[in-house]
């Protein structure tokens, strides 16, 4: 065995606590192993000789440990091990599960030196190979694990992921080649081990980009829902830094290791506390050029499936127009006709006309649930926690659409919502949006202003005044006085840090009153503001203290902490 190998073994053996123990009894003699047996048989066994299989999946205590330690102090070992032993080794270890009974076995001994407990009865099996370091004989324990554990259904998803890791090494040095994800499930499949190429996928996912930063918080139990949305969300920062990235030597890589491993002591785990710390980190590593509002937008999971949705609406809406326009056509045709034709066969010329309006409707309505279900394998597929599309998207024949109320339109909801057309890029749109009111000049710096006025319902508000009072306290140099508020769930509320030593000057101090009068963290705050003309206005001798962009920005945090105490 090398010495990663007993390392792991030794940490596994200190883990489930069932290391090598000496009895202690007077009548007791210990007896070393002669010969190995080459057929499956009965044999008894002491714990002296026992030894956990070190590559187990299960790393971590079994929940149900006391209820199983109880059980066996009361009816002894109703399920009998089964044990294997490699050659040379003059211990057993583990065949195929079992991991938890010999630990619970090893406790009631120490607690009550009671014989029963120290020599059991085993299946053993033989090793499968002629050598200790068999490959196969190993992946016959590893998967014969994977199996047991998989029947009780009590590992956690990176515990199954990591066996499934040490089963492909097994299974490449065994092959001599590097497994996809496609062959790895078709190998395992062919030796009993059923699991789907898609999921040995996410697993190596989340072995790569995950458990390097929280394994406490997978050992804890994050399961495949919260996993899901942590890929995803890496998929979407990762494309978004990759477009927005300007001359800067820090990696995406690196932005992702620091937020992620902050997060490693949470308990319990909060996906949107963990997204929220990535976007801060990203709108700091790009130096305040683009927005944390900008990169929400396109990071969020609810945020991007909302936009999927607005999209496949506006395709659905182009359908049902061509499908009227159709029908439209079709019936001018027929009424043309109508009127060159005898009475008689008008009737038959109506039920014709009738009929075909249907198979036109019943073809786009074909068309569209095709579309549907694509769109929502896609979503499927992307591992997005999504509801039902059914729900959002109208779904029924254009035939039925068109008697009925229209259906809602989902892009100009995203437009009223949050104030961004599907399809186009968010900064192109607010480029447009400030040039048409007059503000390029003040689309700049961590919150560019595009409107001062304008509230869109569904945007982070805080997020955005958040940025605005540290872009105005810089240019008074107070950023360092502008104080992120966490709260549970993360909203990016502020307040103004208390004064240690006096400010320099009264417009230090005006706009340091003036943002804690701004504060969003108490909404309630009602501190009074003195300003100034010479702040404001100027004269014919002297500029204002305040710039354009700056009093832009005022402005606009203005009209947000007023619409928030509203809200509130």
């Amino acid at each position: 065995m090398n010495i990663k190998n007993k390392k792991l073994s030794d940490a596994v053996a200190r883990n489930l606590n069932v290391a090598p123990m000496v009895n202690t009894s007077p009548s007791y003699v210990g007896a070393a192993a002669t010969h190995y047996p080459t057929t499956s048989q009965y044999i008894t066994v002491t714990l002296d000789k026992l030894r956990p299989y070190e590559h187990n999946p299960r790393k971590t205590r079994n929940p149900n440990f006391e209820m199983i330690k109880e059980s066996i102090r009361r009816r002894g070992l109703d399920h009998k091990p089964n044990i294997t032993q490699r050659p040379g080794e003059p211990f057993y270890i583990i065949a195929d599960g079992g991991n938890t009974r010999i630990q619970a076995l090893k406790e009631l001994f120490s607690e009550t030196q009671d014989q029963r407990f120290w020599a059991i009865e085993c299946l053993y099996k033989p090793w499968k190979g002629e050598t200790a370091d068999s490959v196969e004989a190993e992946l016959d324990l590893l998967i014969g694990h994977l199996i047991e554990n998989d029947t009780r259904a009590d590992l956690t998803f990176i515990e199954k992921a990591l066996g499934i890791q040490q089963a492909k090494e097994y299974y490449e040095k065994k092959l001599g080649k590097q497994l996809s994800s496609r062959e790895l499930s078709d190998v395992l499949e062919n030796d009993g081990y059923i699991i789907s190429h898609v999921l040995v996928t996410k697993m190596e996912r989340c072995i790569n980009y995950l458990y390097p930063f929280i394994p406490d918080v997978l050992f804890n139990g994050l399961g495949h829902s919260p996993i899901d949305k942590l890929l995803a969300i890496r998929n979407n920062a990762l494309e978004v830094w990759q477009q927005y990235q300007f001359d800067t030597e820090i990696t995406f890589e690196a932005i992702w290791k620091n937020s992620l491993s902050r997060c490693n002591d949470d308990h319990p785990f909060n996906v949107k506390t963990f997204q929220d710390a990535l976007i801060n980190e990203m709108t700091d590593a790009l130096e305040g050029k683009v927005s944390y509002e900008m990169l929400y937008v396109e990071v969020d999971l609810d945020e991007r499936k909302f936009q999927k949705l607005a999209k496949k609406q506006q395709e659905i809406d182009a359908q049902i127009q061509h499908s009227e326009e159709d029908v439209a056509r079709f019936q001018q045709q027929q009424l043309e006709k109508s009127l060159s034709e005898p009475v008689q066969d008008v009737e038959m010329t109506e039920s014709e006309s009738a009929s075909a309006i249907t198979s036109i409707f019943d073809e786009r309505a074909e068309n569209a649930e095709k579309n549907d279900r694509t769109f929502v394998e896609d979503a499927s597929h992307d591992s997005l926690d999504t509801e039902a599309v059914n729900d959002i998207v109208n779904t029924e024949t254009v035939y039925e659409v068109s008697r009925s109320e229209p259906t809602q339109d989902l892009a100009q909801q995203f437009v009223q919502n949050y104030g961004i057309t599907p399809g186009m890029s968010i900064q192109a749109q607010r480029e447009q949006q400030a040039i048409a009111n007059g503000l390029e000049f003040a689309c700049v710096g961590r919150q560019p202003v595009a409107d001062i006025w304008q509230v869109y319902p569904s945007r982070q508000h805080k997020a955005e005044a958040y940025s605005l009072a540290l872009d105005i306290a810089e240019q008074f140099e107070l950023d360092e006085l502008v104080e992120h508020v966490v709260n549970e769930p993360v909203d990016y509320s502020f307040q103004m840090k208390a004064v240690e030593d006096s400010l320099k000057d009264d417009t230090q101090r005006t706009i340091y009153e003036l943002l804690s009068m701004l504060q969003t963290q108490n909404l309630a705050y009602s501190e009074a503001c003195f300003l100034d003309t010479a702040l404001l206005l100027g004269s014919a001798d002297r500029e204002p203290k305040i710039d354009d962009v700056t009093l832009v920005k005022l402005f606009r945090l203005i009209r947000l902490v007023r619409y928030l105490r509203a809200s509130a």
